[in-house]
């Protein structure tokens, strides 16, 4: 019987590159798609390894599921009683209202301040919209989600019983928030070194400092 030597470069790079090939795939196959309702007006999506036709730029143009000219977007945060981070809110939607193109987007606070979901389901309204789709600015599907949100939001349709709405599911989880978390993380130790100034949610604050 003889022996026969492999280098062990070759293996890893055998392995290492299968891996990569298989995780291209599995990403490259990954589409959002819609599940049954699980109770009165709540929407939710779940990450699904099935590929799927619509996920193309082609076929969302006239997709139902890609958001139109009569749609309203209303992004809602918890609210606060510091009108600096309601204010935040108001940056965000002008930013996704930038980024996306979508013409009718309103932001909405849970609770604690104003605009209310109601009042942005109105405005929804008036500026023509035909269906409403409320995001919430959260992190984690907890009561805020299961509970407050799609009550709310029922209650601000009951002045417009014609049209249609949908709470669908807050941020979870998501690759491109490790991007995210990543970035603020990098920026703040560059301020800590003194290569930056703050940034604009650190800023007069003093706490992005070292703590000994």
């Amino acid at each position: 019987m003889h022996t026969i030597s492999i280098p062990l470069q070759l293996i890893t790079e055998t392995c290492t590159n299968k891996l990569t090939s298989w995780n291209s795939d599995v990403r490259s196959s990954i589409s959002f798609v819609k599940l049954p309702r699980i109770g009165p007006n709540i929407g939710n999506l779940v990450v699904s390894a099935k590929p799927s036709s619509a996920s193309s730029p082609e076929m969302a143009e006239g997709d139902s599921y890609a958001v139109g000219e009569k749609d309203c977007v209303i992004i809602v945060d918890h609210g606060s009683r510091h009108q600096e981070s309601n204010l935040m809110l108001n940056d965000f939607v002008a930013m996704f209202r930038a980024k996306t193109g979508y013409k009718i987007v309103e932001p909405a606070h849970m609770e604690l301040a104003e605009p209310t979901i109601k009042d942005a389901f109105g405005k929804c309204v008036q500026q023509g919209a035909s269906r409403v789709i409320v995001s919430p600015y959260f992190l984690s599907p907890g009561r805020h989600w299961k509970q407050d949100i799609p009550a709310l939001a029922a209650e601000a349709s009951k002045e417009h019983s014609n049209i249609p709405y949908i709470v669908t599911a807050p941020l979870g989880l998501h690759e491109l928030m490790v991007d995210v978390m990543n970035d603020r993380i990098k920026y703040c130790l560059r301020h800590v070194a003194g290569d930056v100034d703050e940034c604009t949610v650190c800023a007069g604050t003093g706490k992005c400092r070292l703590y000994s």
